[in-house]
């Protein structure tokens, strides 16, 4: 077993690959109404740029966490880094004409998910097999609240290179990240083991094919309609076509996703039905709530960026007492808080939107973020611990394939329930704004409250035994 310093080591060229991932789900949103404006996008194309990130990343998750078994994790993780370096380069060069531009920022965005999707879960295994099972909780812990700090600092970042340079500098900033973790992996001794085996594309191609339609039509049904044929065959056929995948998987040799196992292992299928729930809110919160504080309140993108970090300090330190909870007493007690406390959070929040400030806004905000934090880690450890290790690289696959389609749906949903009532531009003033964006936010509360229900009934209790 690696020496503390050589397993804390590890995170040196993990963190920065994990980070700008992370930093590329909230970045965009504080410079989304400024992109919107320069290059005359619609509502819902604006959210797409968010949207066809976090789908991406789910339906490619999966099959990186296989990757990263069958060629070595290592591999995989660098392969994802070279791959979303390059594809936040071309976001930056999006040529400013209206036609050209959407189809450019979709299709470059969907491929930094495709690199996000294959170094996430082998990210992930790498820290985990670089700790004893005793201090995974920690190790994780640690790993999710550095790289939780660079997801902070996103917002940030993002206004002030929005405000007083170019918002193209959001995507531009990934290549010397990127270039620093590529360095830092020349140089780190990672634990990385191989387990040769088939791919199975068929598989991938149905969850892609799936996840994707599925989210279409829910995002898609703000122009379309909801009673269009587009939107409904989109959904329907979705749908159908993530069933098909199931039922394919279980009768697969070799599977993207072991679904038999995942049934066969309860706990572990509970916990990735938390994951979904959990990051349902997730990615809507910090999109609206950076909007919210540029069209409602009036600030600039540099005031709305630290309103918006608001909801992270709770979160730094829910997410290191999530940690410790996790090692001592086991996931349930601190993931069940989390998901009560992030509900609560989320109505107090929601009851304070229409106020029209940054003050009124911050209990609901911090309640919020403590919430997110307790959950987070002990979930993500709880269930890669019920996983042998051999099927730790698709685990972690299908845990963020469920977290990130989270995300997508959360926010095609809640998305389409602001951009339904009315338009991010605040043409229909601040008080609509703000009006639409508290009905989403019931909503999300809602998917928490659910996981909240779900953790009390169907999460086992207690620390787990014979963890290796």
């Amino acid at each position: 077993m690696p020496s503390e310093f050589q397993r804390y080591r590890v995170l040196w060229p993990l963190v920065p690959a994990m980070a700008m991932v992370m930093i590329d789900f909230t970045i965009v949103s504080i410079s989304a109404t400024t992109i919107q404006h320069d290059l005359a996008l619609s509502e819902t194309a604006v959210q797409w740029l968010v949207t066809a990130y976090a789908l991406s990343t789910a339906a490619f998750v999966a099959l990186g966490g296989r990757l990263g078994d069958i060629l070595g994790h290592k591999r995989i993780v660098v392969s994802g880094v070279i791959l979303f370096a390059g594809a936040s380069l071309m976001c930056g060069l999006v040529p400013d004409s209206g036609s050209i531009a959407v189809p450019w920022l979709v299709t470059f965005r969907v491929l930094q998910g495709v690199g996000a999707g294959l170094l996430i879960p082998s990210a992930t295994v790498l820290v985990l097999d670089a700790f004893p099972p005793a201090e995974r909780g920690k190790g994780l812990a640690v790993f999710f609240i550095v790289a939780g700090l660079f997801t902070a600092i996103g917002p940030v970042a993002g206004s002030y290179l929005t405000e007083f340079w170019t918002w193209r500098a959001i995507f531009w900033i990934n290549v010397p990240v990127a270039l620093f973790s590529l360095i830092e992996f020349s140089m780190a001794k990672l634990n990385d083991v191989k387990r040769p085996a088939r791919v199975d594309w068929r598989g991938a191609f149905l969850i892609v094919a799936g996840m994707s339609l599925t989210v279409l039509g829910i995002q898609q049904s703000t122009e379309w309609g909801w009673g269009d044929p587009a939107t409904i065959g989109s959904i329907v056929v979705g749908v159908l076509t993530l069933a098909a995948f199931v039922a394919v998987e279980r009768k697969t040799e070799g599977p993207l996703i072991d679904v038999n196992a995942m049934i066969a292992n309860r706990p572990f299928a509970v916990d990735n039905l938390l994951t979904f729930l959990v990051f349902g809110p997730w990615l809507a919160v910090f999109f609206f709530g950076s909007m919210y504080f540029q069209i409602a309140v009036g600030q600039e993108p540099t005031e709305a960026g630290f309103s918006i970090l608001t909801m992270f300090y709770s979160f730094f330190v829910a997410s290191r007492i999530g940690g410790g909870w996790m090692d001592k007493y086991g996931a349930k007690k601190p993931v069940s808080i989390g998901f009560l406390i992030g509900a609560i959070g989320m109505i107090v929040w929601a009851g304070e939107l229409t106020e029209l400030s940054r003050s009124e806004t911050l209990i609901g905000m911090l309640l919020t973020g403590a919430g997110f934090g307790l959950v987070f880690s002990p979930l993500n450890t709880d269930a890669l611990n019920r996983l042998p290790d051999a099927m730790r690289g698709q685990g972690s696959g299908i845990i963020q394939t469920f977290r990130n389609f989270g995300s997508a749906l959360g926010m095609a949903i809640m998305g389409s329930i602001v951009a339904g009532a009315t338009n991010l531009t605040g043409v229909n003033g601040p008080q609509d704004f703000a009006n639409a964006m508290q009905t989403a936010f019931y909503v999300g509360a809602g998917m928490l409250a659910l996981g909240y229900v779900a953790t009390r009934i169907l999460m086992p209790g207690g620390k787990q035994e014979g963890i290796e």
